[in-house]
């Protein structure tokens, strides 16, 4: 059943007005509606499509943009111009804050990376490591692929903002070595350790993903650094049996496709018997789509949307 805007702003001006009998106003501002209906409530944050806001009573409540009137819309747009000052950055990591990815090397390991360009003073942002799965390829850069990308859209970064750090797993490792599992994984470990030391990182939202050959790096370095990495999603590669101990303590969504002639599938289904007795890990099993599954996976808003949900306590 579909909500009028309105009729959902009155409601909540209803629940509202109840809960100021006991409540306090001390940080509260009237809020109108297209159609004149008023609502005191305190500002909590405002993306895209609509504005969070708390009652009086300590809940919040959220309401779609569309229904504000222009002056509140107005005041909105005055906030996020405040909220936006730029902070002032030092370190080996200063100069890669572009909005846009750049490249560089932390003592031998080559890595491309991106930041918002506008980072907000005070606030703290989710940190992603993005795992490339195997290939012979020895240029920085050429590791970032589209699935990596879809993190950082204009879109995407109005409700999601985040830092994303993708190294190169360099020759012979990720041709015929031991990928991330080997010199190239620990030193992607002391990258994220670097970078959370010099940026306004949220230590509680430090994330890995991968694919393929990264999707099984992503399951060994959590498993390797349980308390560094907060979740992970590993698409067409999975964890060790032996890692499953470890790895059920963390949310973890694992994708693979049935039809996988790459990757066995067998492997991800063992892996999921493993873990299956843990409330935070998800198995989705595609019917279709081979090894090329990673453009399904992160296409999927909600996969976003559940990865940036996860947060440690």
């Amino acid at each position: 059943m579909k909500t009028n805007p309105v009729s959902l702003f009155s409601m909540v001006a209803g629940v509202i007005l109840l809960s100021l009998i006991t409540g306090s106003e001390a940080n509260a501002r009237t809020w109108t509606a297209t159609d004149g209906r008023t609502l005191e409530a305190e500002f909590v944050s405002a993306t895209a499509d609509g504005v969070t806001v708390k009652l009086a009573n300590g809940t919040t409540r959220t309401l779609p943009l569309a229904v504000l009137s222009a002056g509140d819309k107005e005041w909105l747009a005055s906030q996020a111009t405040a909220s936006a000052k730029p902070v002032a950055l030092t370190g080996p990591f200063a100069e890669l804050v572009t909005g846009d990815w750049a490249l560089s090397e932390l003592e031998g390991l080559p890595y491309a990376f991106f930041g918002p360009k506008e980072l907000e003073s005070g606030r703290k942002y989710p940190l992603l490591l993005a795992l490339h799965g195997k290939s012979d390829n020895n240029e920085n850069g050429k590791q970032v692929g589209g699935w990596m990308k879809t993190f950082t859209k204009p879109e995407e970064l109005q409700t999601r903002a985040c830092f994303v750090v993708a190294p190169l797993c360099y020759q012979p490792y990720g041709a015929t070595g031991g990928g991330w599992s080997d010199k190239p994984g620990d030193q992607a470990i002391a990258l994220v350790k670097a970078a959370m030391k010099a940026l306004p990182i949220d230590e509680s939202r430090v994330y890995v993903i991968g694919y393929s050959m990264g999707g099984f790096g992503t399951c060994h370095l959590m498993a390797q650094e349980p308390k560094l990495f907060t979740a992970g999603v590993p698409v067409a590669g999975y964890g060790s049996s032996g890692d499953a101990g470890e790895l059920k303590r963390k949310p973890i969504w694992l994708f693979h496709a049935a039809d996988d002639t790459v990757v066995s599938v067998d492997g991800a289904r063992q892996f999921a018997d493993a873990m299956g007795r843990s409330k935070t890990f998800q198995y989705t099993e595609y019917p279709d789509g081979g090894h090329g599954i990673i453009g399904r996976v992160f296409d999927d808003p909600k996969v976003h949307e559940w990865l940036f949900q996860q947060k440690e306590e």
